[in-house]
């Protein structure tokens, strides 16, 4: 299903679904009385459907609470396209998919995660505006249920047993912390997640520096595609970064969707560049085999995208392009990180999770006042 249809089937679905779920949650509240103790007893159960980037920011979180129940079961309910970021992280026993390719596959796959997970003994919703998950969460009948609340999902106090603000203006990282520490667990440090990701996909804990190796993650999924630069745009960036006589190895790192503008960027770039490799990867490796080869590089290129929070775990150097998310929102600090992040922020902008449709509808001005192709806006520049 596209995108638009899956949302309209969560704001209208899920919100019938709620309004019926409401009285009969508030009445077996009041008849069965449970005991909601804010610990984990037995299946801890997390519902993160979109978005799989914000499961690399939850990183730290969901191993601190790892730590904090090595003997519970984790498991995580999560759509096809998601599911393989997931298993990267290793901190889940098992992950239920649902597959949103199709309405008949949703709710059959949908009831096959709920039915496994039913009488979980906490589940914790990492969605922060869907219905449906607000729904799902409700049904496994767990004793206790975690998820956000803001203004404009206020309804949720009445399905959850226990609400954690959003602030949508601040690092989304901060409320994955805040459910961690709800449960009574601390946080990993950035440095042992590192360290965790470097045993896990290899690569030299200090690059040489006479091998320049550049991943470069130009692409983002179906959701906020506002967020991509062109191929000009991209050969801006190279002419700025990359001396034409300079050898390098450039890995183009993404899904199969991602290929043919991979392609067009390479094209642009191979005339320009003649001593550098280009590489176009995208498609050609599953998940884990491409943070694999995002671990041998010294360098990260990219957008807001779940390549970029791997390459900041990892220790990399990253130089990031924003314009329709605020960077102040998604990245978390890192001590030591060599970190440029380029941001457009123009007047419309964040527009991605505060407007149902980009204002633009497509017309990425904010992109574009990077480049210098909207000079009536303001661009910022940090270099960490």
């Amino acid at each position: 299903m596209e995108y638009r249809t899956k949302k309209w089937l969560d704001y209208f679905a899920g919100g019938l679904l709620m309004g019926g779920l409401m009285p009969l949650v508030w009445l077996l509240g009041k008849i069965l009385r449970r005991e909601h103790a804010l610990e984990v007893r037995g299946t801890l159960c997390f519902i993160k459907m979109l978005g799989g980037g914000s499961l690399v920011i939850a990183y730290p979180a969901l191993l601190g609470l790892r730590d904090r129940y090595p003997q519970a079961t984790f498991s995580l309910i999560t759509t096809k396209g998601t599911a393989p970021l997931a298993r990267t992280l290793g901190v889940f026993d098992r992950i239920d998919e649902v597959d949103d390719s199709s309405l008949v596959r949703l709710l059959g796959s949908g009831l096959r995660s709920l039915w496994k997970n039913f009488h979980a003994d906490t589940t914790v919703d990492l969605e922060v505006y869907s219905r449906l998950t607000t729904v799902l969460s409700s049904l496994t009948c767990a004793r206790n249920r975690l998820g956000f609340y803001l203004d404009i999902v206020f309804w949720r106090k009445h399905l959850h047993t226990h609400t954690v603000f959003f602030n949508r203006h601040t690092g989304s990282y901060r409320w994955y912390q805040a459910i961690a520490r709800v449960l009574g667990a601390e946080p990993a440090s950035i440095e042992r997640c590192r360290r965790l990701m470097r045993e896990r996909f290899g690569g030299p804990a200090e690059p040489a520096p006479q091998a320049r190796r550049i991943a470069v993650g130009h692409a983002c999924s179906d959701f906020g595609r506002e967020r991509m630069l062109n191929e000009q745009q991209w050969l801006a960036v190279f002419e700025q970064r990359l001396p034409p006589s300079e050898p390098a190895t450039v890995l183009f790192l993404g899904v199969m969707g991602d290929r043919p503008l991979a392609n067009t960027i390479i094209d642009a770039l191979a005339r320009r560049f003649p001593s550098a490799r280009f590489e176009n990867l995208c498609g050609k490796l599953p998940l884990a085999d491409s943070v694999l080869r995002l671990a041998t590089c010294q360098e990260f290129w990219g957008i807001d995208s779940a390549l970029l929070h791997y390459a900041r775990l990892l220790g990399l150097k990253c130089v990031s392009y924003w314009g329709p998310t605020d960077p102040v929102t998604r990245l978390c600090p890192i001590p030591g990180l060599e970190e440029e992040i380029r941001y457009g922020k123009v007047p419309c902008s964040p527009c991605i999770h505060i407007a149902g449709e980009p204002p633009c509808h497509g017309n990425n001005v904010c992109i574009q006042s990077l480049f210098g192709q909207s000079k009536d806006y303001e661009t910022i520049s940090w270099i960490v």
